[in-house]
C-alpha cells in the first residue's frame, strides 16, 4: 500500500487548501494518507474551529489528522481548540510528534 504523510508547518491558507485537496484525492484512491500540524500551522486549528470550515471538518471526520504538535499548539493558543475538536495531540519528542514511527512503517513524508 502507498503511504503519504504531510507535515504542515505554515499557516498559509492557500498552501493548506492545496494540501487538503491532495490528502482527499490520495485517500479516495486508496492511499494511507494523513496530515500532522506543526509550528504555525496549529493556528489553523483554532481559526477553522471558529469558522466551521467544511474541508477541515471533512479532514477530521475521515480521521486524516494523524497528529497535532502539543507544544506548538500550546504556543499558538490552539491547544484547547485541538482538545475540544478531539484532534490527536502528540508531544512525545520534547513536546513534538516524532516522525520515526511513520518512517519505520513506510510512509513517504513531505515537510511543508
Amino acid at each position: 500500500m502507498n503511504k503519504q504523510l504531510f507535515v504542515l508547518f505554515t499557516n498559509n491558507k492557500g498552501i493548506f487548501k492545496h494540501i487538503l485537496l491532495n490528502v482527499f484525492d490520495l485517500a479516495e484512491k486508496g492511499y494511507d494518507v494523513g496530515l500532522i500540524f506543526e509550528s504555525e500551522a496549529c493556528k489553523l486549528i483554532l481559526e477553522f474551529e471558529e469558522k466551521q470550515y467544511e474541508k477541515f471538518e471533512r479532514l477530521k471526520s475521515q480521521n486524516l489528522v494523524f497528529a497535532v504538535c502539543e507544544v506548538c499548539a500550546k504556543s499558538m493558543n490552539a491547544l484547547e481548540s485541538a482538545k475540544r475538536q478531539g484532534l490527536p495531540l502528540d508531544g512525545r519528542m520534547f513536546g513534538h510528534p516524532p516522525l520515526e514511527e511513520w518512517f519505520k512503517t513506510g510512509y513517504h513524508i513531505m515537510l511543508i
